[in-house]
């Protein structure tokens, strides 16, 4: 048996009109890979960390019950966050594989309604992204950055 690897993330992305980075970095106690505070024309925030990632779709179960656990942790915040103007977005970002046969099946995602029912509570959005080649991230401005690049840098 081969274990193929299929590369994911788990991101999550938070924009307010009036919160600093700083302070939603430290309610959450997360490093974000970016963040910026714009002030014109309207003052906005926005922040993005990574939540989790692997390399093979044997990790992401528990990748996901791990984001599970860190959303349930920090429920009020949520509430607190979303009511007060603020928008969530949790990413969760796929490597696609071309496929090697017409008709096969190349992607398949199963969210189990608890979980959705949570997001939906929560006042949190969900995308779902699949990169052919790599899985890509975005930088502080929102241009999309490699897998390749981002190993480059670090």
């Amino acid at each position: 048996m081969t274990i193929s690897e299929d590369p994911f993330s788990i991101d999550i992305v938070l924009r307010h009109p009036s919160r600093a980075p700083k302070s939603i970095s430290k309610a959450l106690s997360l490093k974000p890979k970016g963040s910026w505070a714009a002030k014109v024309p309207a003052k906005w925030t926005y922040f993005s960390a990574c939540l989790q990632k692997g390399d093979y779709v044997s990790e992401y179960e528990r990748a996901l019950t791990k984001v599970v656990l860190f959303l349930e942790r920090n429920a009020a915040f949520w509430t607190d966050f979303v009511g007060g103007n603020g928008e969530v977005d949790l990413i969760l970002n796929h490597t696609i594989n071309p496929q090697k046969e017409k008709g096969e099946e190349c992607f398949e995602l199963y969210l189990a309604p608890a979980f959705l029912r949570d997001l939906s509570t929560w006042g949190i959005g969900l995308r779902v992204q699949g990169w052919q080649g790599s899985v890509e991230r975005v930088d502080r401005r929102g241009k999309k950055i490699s897998r390749a690049k981002l190993k480059a840098k670090s």
